[in-house]
């Protein structure tokens, strides 16, 4: 063990002094009936025991739990992110998921304490992750830049942007290589929970990263990982202002043999990147190997490219097969890659010329939307929408028959669901079917409707195959790009004005 004594002054103790008695402070006994400080930040590992690759758990959770109750760090494997909350240690794993790591866990690395408030605030209109590093950085200039501050923030956030990593098997590999194939990211709109962070000062470089490191845990305890950025309506801030350290080397060969004399900056600085822009400018694998990009450079909004266009955002509205509006869509518009786009904007003069305006149902769908229907798909007991978009299937069979899947290639951007708008009648066509109606019905060769109903059909199917868009064989509406600019990467961002701006 490495401990370190306490470095503050007495005149920047008032809001301990004020707030905890000597007893308070000094100890905490934990169930072995041992005295534990309070006022002691343990830390277990080095972070660059991480960043070399050595994710060998070498304490339990259940010993950690007698370290702190509040806290960040890893699992055995690099499997997740914790955050110790109240006590709790979770694990906000790569699949969105979130769950109680049990007491026989193994923990890697990690920085907890016993916490106990020194300072609150409240906070509201914080619209990044920068503006509240801010807010926290002059509490660290009010009370000491050589202190460790634990923090907590509970409330409402409009936005938090997370990440986790998938488990990693033996060989392992440096954790700057893992980030770049093997963790997802998360956006979520409007959501409660709690922030945990940790600064760690300056003096710190060679055991940890310095600055702020924040996680994040919904109230719920279903959504979590790292955060990389957020915005918050409003919360209370408590923050816990620590001055001794502790920590706990791993054991075994792994660790000794490391060189901890190289350089590992700029690997911690991209491991702890903490900006709001993270998720839209990495590209990386999820665990079933689908190249997942939140980069949106070559996106471009229809509205503009395609102006004649009538945009009916059916996800964006509560008139879908869901129920409710879908994940990721933030404003009612529509974008497409600008290849698609071009191309869809020559399939837009030449319809016009014969008394057409095309109609959009949906075009670039963010993969947080197709995980929003998966969701949906596993709870078999909500049917709210069934009668009016799969009256002859039972919800248990739409994986089985391919209405649902884990991936869509609207993600790809390159692809929208459209129908025709008549200019003289001022009404949709009739393509004897709707839009979105699981069966055979929604089939572009089905028979039993009408001959004008069918002709309606391939009037869009002509067009559109015209200037390079392919079919697909189970809805009418449904075209890709033949020659799509990005075949095998699925997009994460929002559909949003902002996205593209």
């Amino acid at each position: 063990m490495l401990g370190l004594a306490g470095c503050g002054s007495k005149k920047k103790d008032k809001a301990k002094t004020e707030q905890k008695t000597e007893t308070d402070i000094t100890t905490e006994a934990d169930n072995s009936g041992e005295s534990v400080d309070r006022e002691t930040v343990f830390q277990v590992s080095l972070l660059q025991g991480l960043t070399f690759g050595d994710y060998h758990g070498s304490i339990t959770a259940a010993e950690l739990k007698k370290r702190g109750d509040i806290g960040i760090g890893t699992f055995d494997g690099l499997n997740g992110e914790m955050i110790t909350l109240d006590g709790t240690i979770y694990r906000a794993a790569a699949d969105g998921s979130v769950e109680v790591v049990p007491d026989d866990e193994t923990i890697p690395f990690s920085n907890v304490t016993f916490f106990d408030t020194d300072e609150k605030a409240e906070l509201s209109g914080v619209d990044s992750i920068t503006a509240l590093q801010d807010k926290l950085n002059e509490k660290v200039d009010e009370f000491g830049k050589n202190r460790f501050y634990f923090i907590r923030i509970d409330g409402t956030f409009s936005e938090m942007n997370v990440r986790s990593e998938y488990a990693q098997e033996e060989p392992y590999k440096p954790l700057a290589e893992v980030l770049e194939t093997d963790q997802t990211f998360f956006d979520y709109e409007n959501i409660e929970g709690t922030v945990v962070g940790l600064y760690c000062p300056p003096y710190m470089s060679d055991l940890n990263a310095t600055g702020w490191h924040l996680h994040f845990v919904s109230t719920d305890r279903s959504k979590g990982g790292h955060i990389l950025g957020l915005k918050i309506d409003k919360a209370e801030l408590s923050i816990d202002i620590t001055d001794g350290f502790e920590m706990a080397l791993p054991e075994g060969d792994m660790f000794a043999d490391f060189d901890l004399t190289i350089d590992q900056s700029e690997d911690i600085e991209k491991v702890e990147k903490n900006t709001d822009d993270d998720t839209t400018e990495d590209t990386t694998v999820s665990e079933d190997g689908v190249t997942l990009s939140g980069d949106s450079s070559d996106f471009v909004l229809l509205s503009e490219a395609v102006p004649d266009a009538i945009l009916e955002i059916r996800y964006y509205s509560t008139y879908n097969f869901v129920g409710d509006r879908i994940d990721g869509y933030e404003e009612p518009v529509a974008l497409l890659t600008k290849e698609a786009a071009a191309a869809l904007k020559e399939v837009s003069d030449d319809l016009r010329e014969k008394g057409y305006r095309l109609k959009i149902f949906d075009a670039y769908r963010p993969q947080m939307a197709v995980t929003n229907f998966v969701e949906w798909a596993e709870d078999t007991d909500d049917t709210r929408m069934k009668e009016y978009f799969y009256p002859e299937l039972d919800k248990s069979v739409l994986f089985e028959q391919g209405y649902i899947a884990l991936h869509s290639g609207h993600s790809r951007g390159s692809t929208v669901d459209l129908t025709l708008f008549d200019m003289k009648t001022e009404k949709e066509v009739d393509m004897g079917g709707t839009f979105d109606y699981f069966g055979e019905l929604s089939h572009p060769d089905y028979t039993e409707i009408t001959e004008e109903q069918y002709a309606n059909r391939m009037i869009l199917r002509e067009a559109m195959m015209a200037h390079g868009f392919r079919p697909l064989e189970e809805e009418w509406w449904h075209f890709t790009l033949d020659e799509e600019p990005y075949p095998d990467t699925y997009f994460t961002f929002p559909v949003s004005s902002e996205s593209v701006d």
